[in-house]
């Protein structure tokens, strides 16, 4: 047969790769879309910026349970009160407004710590507050800027980006359990550079949040590190210790007391704050060893609060989660470092070589 003679082929059609690429796009839209709305539809969210630094600690439930948010984001301290912000001065804290520039004549005093720090009613630097007021003749300013779930780590952070600013007299130092803590994988020191901030529009795609909480579940208790090793704890409390000397700062150390020989609250394991219950008490025990042998070592008063308590009724002493303090408990506190305060206002404590003063006090 002539080829010639058969009937024209119709040519097919061509898309384009331009629309293809489009369409690609649009259809996985729509399956995202979809899944989002699923996904909105269950109820399930996971967290924000702050969750994405992996700590334990629930700044969002926190936040969420709270009569009003506390807590904000903040690059150097990962997180840190809003200011005015359920009684919090216009810095964040939860002590009355101060002046950077430090009135003439006024001994201040700043207490640095966690939750068992920051929280009233009757915070113990509240009541020493009072009892020096009472008491002493001379002006004494007590600032209480302590943190919930800070560790030693965000403690020197903030003594040298904002606490030595405030021309401290005397600083002391409580911390402890935060730093004992389990990490969601990151320890504290690492935690700048592995945590990327995203825009709060692209913070509640649920999706996203979806796979972060997958992958957060994958990473098992023995493999995450400690929010601060011991090895970093101690040389957090050196260098505090190094950045106050500098400054002609004196500084105590003050061990966190302890009631989990009574019971071990379940939640420290449910909110994963734990792994083993039964080593807990150990390693809280280690981690106030550090403390005793830094200020034995650097030649710096130790209020050891952890030894006063031992001897004391525990059941009276602590809240129900044998952790924080109770009334009873600030009261005890304040009343160690209130007798501290009665033999005279501290001095910069030299190092062992060059103290004159076990306790590193004059009177003046």
């Amino acid at each position: 047969m002539n080829e010639s003679a058969l009937p024209p082929t119709r040519k097919r059609a061509s898309i384009s790769t331009g629309r293809k690429i489009v369409y690609s796009i649009f259809t996985v839209a729509v399956v995202f879309a979809v899944f989002e709305m699923i996904i909105r539809l269950t109820g399930f969210q996971y967290g924000n910026q702050l969750e994405q630094m992996r700590f334990t600690f629930p700044v969002d439930e926190y936040n969420a349970n709270s009569d009003e948010p506390l807590l904000k984001y903040d690059r150097d301290l990962f997180w840190r009160p809003i200011p005015h912000s359920l009684e919090h001065n216009s810095r964040g804290f939860s002590t009355p407004e101060f002046d950077s520039n430090k009135p003439d004549g006024v001994y201040r005093i700043v207490c640095l710590g966690d939750s068992c720090t920051h929280f009233g009613p009757n915070s113990y630097p509240e009541l020493l507050q009072t009892l020096l007021d009472h008491q002493l003749s001379d002006p004494f300013e007590v600032i209480n800027a302590g943190t919930i779930g800070y560790t030693t780590h965000q403690g020197l952070t903030l003594l040298e980006n904002e606490v030595l600013g405030w021309k401290p007299d005397l600083v002391t130092v409580y911390f402890g359990w935060n730093d004992h803590w389990l990490s969601r994988g990151v320890a504290d020191k690492d935690q700048s550079a592995g945590v990327v901030v995203l825009p709060s529009a692209i913070e509640k795609v649920r999706i996203l949040q979806l796979f972060r909480f997958l992958h957060q579940e994958t990473i098992k208790p023995t493999d995450r590190p400690l929010r601060v090793g011991i090895e970093d704890y101690q040389a957090n409390l050196q260098q505090m210790i190094e950045l106050c000397r500098q400054q002609q700062v004196a500084i105590w150390l003050i061990t966190a007391p302890q009631a989990l020989d009574i019971a071990v609250p379940a939640y420290l394991v449910t909110s994963g704050e734990v792994s083993d219950p039964d080593y807990i008490v150990e390693l809280h025990e280690t981690y106030n060893d550090v403390v005793r042998r830094v200020a034995s070592e650097s030649g710096v008063p130790l209020i050891d609060l952890a030894e006063t308590v031992a001897s004391l009724d525990k059941r009276t002493i602590f809240l129900p989660d044998h952790i924080h303090l109770s009334d009873s408990g600030k009261i005890v506190t304040a009343g160690l470092l209130y007798q501290k305060l009665q033999s005279g206002r501290p001095t910069t404590q030299k190092k062992p070589s060059e103290q004159s003063s076990p306790d590193g006090l004059s009177i003046e």
